[in-house]
């Protein structure tokens, strides 16, 4: 008997993973897990799409998903004034791994 398995659409999404701050740094060096990480993509991406990129993708366990909308910045040159591309901040928190006891 063979399986099919159902076909995974995902949106066409780019995600860039900012840097950690000092705080998620230290964590990270003591625990080797992060318990919230940000990611900046563009200001289309809903809540729901990112959370299943992740987790489709990545194999990530995502608890929650932030996001803040941001316009691009107005900058001057000699032409004249142009904006940056206007960007949406996500803050994902993903659930801690399992610490599995081991037998003494």
């Amino acid at each position: 008997m063979s399986w099919k398995r159902l076909p995974t659409y995902l949106a066409n999404l780019r995600l860039r993973l900012m840097p950690f701050n000092e705080a998620q740094q230290k964590a990270y060096e003591e625990t080797g897990h992060v318990q919230q990480i940000a990611f900046k993509t563009t200001p289309r991406a809903g809540k729901i799409e990112i959370k299943r990129f992740l987790e489709r993708v990545y194999g990530l366990n995502v608890v929650a998903v932030r996001t803040v909308n941001y316009e691009g910045k107005r900058k001057r040159r000699k032409q004249g004034f142009f904006q940056e591309s206007d960007y949406k901040k996500a803050y994902v928190t993903l659930k801690p791994p399992d610490r599995k006891s081991s037998p003494a």
